[in-house]
């Protein structure tokens, strides 16, 4: 039987020679082998710095026979940094073949762009958003563009998994093939994977081919320290920071706090101990908000360092798969929200000692149970699952304009084929889209001109900047007034309500009133001694999660190689609130509440029932700490019980109170295209659990 290497092309085979490869990876061993020998798609899931893009490209280009015929190859990323870091990669093996690499994002040569436009040829390697301002603007291009191409390859795909990102790259994707004169075999790329999701990711691509999940599941030895500080919301924790400027002195590393304010606050409190210190590592900030320049500055700096230490302090933006150079560690502030995100954090270490070295440090009791069961999940080699959006009727919208765009208008019998059409969109059902069209015709985004659809003036708006092309979400800031002093502005979510505590400009407050149309909220200088809601990133928290974090505090097994300080808080949650065998009965300040240990999902849905039996209930929900406290929480919990509401109830509650829908969708950033009945079934599919609210309250009432 023939190996991998033995089924490559010369010049193939020399470029590895010429690289001095001791041998293929396993992933790439695997890949190649398949590719030979099947035509079905593939997922290639392994971890980090494993070869998965090698193990993509090399059987791709080995299998073209003519180069002259076309462009070839697509590979689809998440991040402009990410192109530019494999376009390097992919150019050395190119040049041995003689084949075009071409990057094509808003900031590409134009000319290198207009290049391969003229003549299609090689690989092209580009954004979904890019995808879609050439089928918006230029379809012309991608007609002439697309027509050749045997290949499409997705990296990172599980960032498309559970974002409104992933499904517009699959309408895009699909919408391209209609320009390829033969159907694509498409290539996946993940490190982080939960076998239950294998099913779904292989639905990815919308494909008659068979698609092939190629597994290595190895995984770097994990040095890891955990510590906790109790922290002042007012700044960051001493302790905690002078532990990260020790690890500074000695490790290259990244710091992953859970905002870009932490992200700022670490840098500078760790450069104002390095000046005091004479020290000679080099602190940067790497976020969405920071400059270009500077976000470069710090990725140069990183991958020449040639020895020199650094430490840069950023939000996911350096999560995903970018090679940055050597760094020897990862520092974990407060809790991941997920396991695969901690995972994908964890990958950028190691690459070159193949040992992930992880600090975890929590500066609140309840983020350090929450990160400990997210790290004991790695340790076991579990990742949880990924939260699938149900019919996204937002991107719909969206798309729905762009096609039009697309074809400069179409015949109106065809624009009503749509959802059928494609095959991405044929889970919405025809009285869901055809009250979709109407709104969108109703609100002059599409305007009809006899049996003919074209784009409305509302439209035009929307295209305004480069905005129109991106599905990322955006945070619904409102500015916040104590009387007429504006004193800052906080994104809208769920926990954002009346009565709550906030923290802002180094101040407790207590909002008052909360206008939607005019995006203000109100509020007066807290003085009941209540703690401040937590507003972080309004990530899901999975039910694993919280489960893992119960099943923590009932199991001291698990706290025999924490330190004395973590084993304390351990105990003190513990005999707080594992004292009931039923439900969790917590009095927390003045307030007595539930404490559920449930995902994000059944909290806010358990948290909605119990309002919807008075219109004078106020029940709120701490979802950081699982908690839902209320005056009469005993006695209506098992209310709910028996009430056993529907989704019809709540459907008709949530028209009568638009504001929870807004507060719910705040970060869909096309949440305007859609009728209010449509906004309603979203957040019911989407952002509530009714089924999962049934079976806790049926467990834990036993």
């Amino acid at each position: 039987m023939m190996n991998g290497y033995d089924l490559l092309r010369k010049e193939i085979r020399q470029y590895i020679y010429d690289e001095d490869w001791d041998s293929l990876r396993g992933i790439q061993e695997a890949s190649i082998k398949h590719v030979h020998d099947t035509e079905n798609n593939l997922i290639l899931a392994a971890p980090t710095a494993s070869g998965k893009t090698e193990a993509a490209f090399l059987p791709a280009i080995n299998s073209i026979k003519d180069w002259a015929s076309g462009l070839k190859i697509v590979y689809i990323s998440p991040l402009i940094a990410l192109i530019n870091d494999q376009f390097r990669r992919i150019y050395e093996l190119c040049g041995y073949m003689d084949i075009p690499v071409t990057s094509w994002h808003g900031e590409a040569s134009r000319a290198k762009k207009n290049k391969l436009l003229k003549k299609p040829r090689g690989i092209l390697l580009i954004t979904p958003e890019s995808i879609e301002a050439m089928l918006s603007l230029r379809p012309g291009e991608a007609k002439g563009l697309f027509r050749g191409t045997e290949w499409i390859i997705v990296d990172e795909i599980h960032s498309f998994l559970e974002n409104n990102r992933g499904i517009q790259l699959r309408s895009l994707i699909e919408r391209i093939e209609l320009y390829m004169e033969k159907e694509p075999r498409f290539i996946g790329m993940s490190a982080t994977l939960n076998r239950e999701d294998y099913k779904k990711v292989k639905n990815f691509f919308i494909s008659d081919r068979v698609t092939d999940v190629l597994l290595d599941s190895s995984q770097n030895p994990l040095e890891a320290t955990k510590s906790y500080y109790k922290s002042n919301m007012k700044r960051e924790s001493r302790e905690a920071l002078e532990e990260i400027y020790d690890y500074s002195q000695r490790e290259s590393m990244l710091i992953f706090p859970n905002s870009r304010g932490e992200v700022e606050r670490l840098a500078v409190g760790l450069s104002k101990l390095g000046r005091q210190r004479g020290s000679d590592t080099r602190y940067f900030a790497h976020h969405s908000s920071v400059s270009k320049d500077m976000r470069l500055n710090a990725e140069e700096f990183a991958k020449s360092s040639r020895g020199k230490l650094f430490t840069i302090c950023c939000t996911s933006t350096l999560e995903l798969g970018m090679d940055i150079g050597s760094v020897d560690s990862i520092v974990q502030y407060n809790a991941p929200h997920s396991v695969a995100s901690l995972a994908q954090r964890l990958g950028r270490s190691g690459r070159t000692t193949r040992k992930n070295i992880l600090h975890f440090i929590a500066t609140d009791e309840w983020s350090l149970l929450q990160g400990l069961a997210a790290l004991s999940f790695y340790e076991e080699g579990l990742v949880d699952r990924f939260d699938y959006i149900i019919k996204p009727y937002d991107v719909l919208a969206h798309q729905i304009i762009s096609i039009l765009l697309e074809n400069t208008g179409m015949p109106v019998k065809n624009l009503k084929n749509i959802n059928k059409n494609f095959r991405c969109w044929q889970d919405i059902e025809d009285d869901e889209y055809f009250e979709l069209l109407e709104y969108l015709i109703k609100r002059n985004y599409i305007e009809i001109l006899e049996n003919e659809a074209i784009t409305g003036i509302e439209t035009e708006k929307l295209l305004r900047g480069s905005d129109f092309f991106t599905h990322f979400e955006t945070e619904n800031n409102f500015s916040v007034y104590n009387s007429q002093r504006k004193i800052g502005e906080i994104p809208l979510s769920p926990g954002v309500q009346t009565g709550v505590n906030i923290f802002l400009a180094a101040q407790i407050w207590k909002i008052t009133d909360i206008e939607l149309k005019s995006k203000k909220i109100y509020v007066n200088r807290a003085v009941d001694g209540n703690p401040p809601i937590f507003l972080g990133s309004g990530a899901n928290i999975t039910n694993e999660i919280r489960n893992r974090m119960k099943v923590i505090l009932e199991n001291e097994n698990y706290w025999i190689y924490y330190n004395e300080n973590i084993r304390e808080v351990l105990s003190k949650l513990s005999k707080e609130n594992l004292r009931y065998e039923k439900f969790r009965w917590v009095e927390k300040n003045d307030k007595f509440g539930l404490r559920t240990f449930q995902g994000t999902k059944i909290n806010r849905t358990l948290q909605l029932l119990l309002n919807m039996l008075d219109d004078r209930a106020n029940y709120k929900l701490d979802d950081r700490e699982t908690f839902i406290s209320g005056p009469n929480i005993r006695k209506d919990i098992n209310r709910v019980i028996e009430r056993k509401f529907t989704e019809d109830e709540i459907f008709l509650y949530l028209r009568d109170n638009p504001g929870i829908v807004e507060s719910y969708l705040s970060s869909n950033k096309y949440r305007m295209l859609l009728p209010d009945n449509l906004k309603i079934k979203y957040v019911i599919n989407n952002k509530l659990d009714l089924e999962g609210v049934k079976s806790y309250l049926t467990y834990s009432g036993k």
